[in-house]
């Protein structure tokens, strides 16, 4: 039931609340504008990986090193487990993670690239396509808020991928113990507001910054899209605080 609150001033690109307990958009902004989503691309390409490998899988660091914006710091020859790889991916928002995750899928890049569209289709988003596994700009790398939400949905459904999403910090090491990562989750909210259960950050220059949050309150889950803000903790903390002021729900 909405209490009718005036939404707050927010300045970014497009947002998107959904009430994911009832599928009921609660809240949108042109929610279909095909924007850059930046490393909430990274949400697409967990999907995607984790239907192919397995958590156990060893990977081995090919070329993906000296790969710009955020990473871990893997070394080439590593080898980690695919695990690992998906915790140095979403929580630093490694870029180098990313690759080395397509580099080691069937086809290499070019091959997880094209298995990363072809889901986008199997889930029938109609303003998404990838370049590129961690979510550089490209003017041919784009989605909108209705359809990262869509992802999100669909890589919430596994359990491995909820877990990591929801997860601060953690270390990964290599398979022979040479390597040691420590790992920090770039979304601040997962310690300041209740309830937060993480999901993804992601930020370049085109883009502007951008995140997905997923809100649990009384067994009640809301989904939070913002793209395309200059301020997006400031902008996200708003509109929680807004969906849980303005909303109350029942038998839930």
């Amino acid at each position: 039931m909405s209490k009718n609150k005036p939404f707050p001033q927010i300045l970014a690109r497009a947002i998107l609340i959904k009430d994911l307990s009832t599928d009921t958009i609660l809240y949108q902004k042109d929610i279909s504008l095909p924007l850059p989503p930046a490393s909430i691309t990274k949400v697409m390409t967990a999907l995607v990986a984790s239907e192919y490998f397995k958590p156990n899988s060893p990977l081995t660091i090919k070329t993906s090193i000296n790969i710009p914006g955020s990473n871990v710091g893997l070394k080439q020859g590593e080898t980690l487990s695919f695990r690992s790889l998906l915790y140095g991916m979403l929580l630093p928002s490694g870029n180098d993670a990313a690759f080395a995750i397509a580099e080691n899928y069937p086809g290499g890049a070019v091959g997880f690239v094209s298995a990363m569209n072809k889901k986008a289709a199997e889930l029938n988003l109609q303003n998404t396509h990838f370049d590129n596994p961690a979510g550089f700009d490209n003017p041919n790398h784009y989605s909108s808020a209705k359809d990262l939400a869509k992802i999100t949905q669909e890589a919430l459904k596994s359990p491995q991928l909820a877990r990591i999403f929801a997860t601060k910090q953690t270390d990964i090491v290599s398979l022979d113990k040479k390597y040691e990562h420590r790992l920090y989750n770039l979304n601040k909210l997962l310690s300041q507001i209740p309830g937060v259960m993480g999901i993804k950050t992601g930020k370049t220059e085109a883009a502007k910054e951008n995140l997905i949050t997923l809100v649990e309150r009384d067994g009640h889950k809301v989904l939070y899209v913002l793209l395309g803000s200059d301020d997006r903790f400031g902008e996200t903390t708003l509109i929680i605080d807004w969906a849980y002021s303005n909303f109350e729900w029942t038998g839930t």
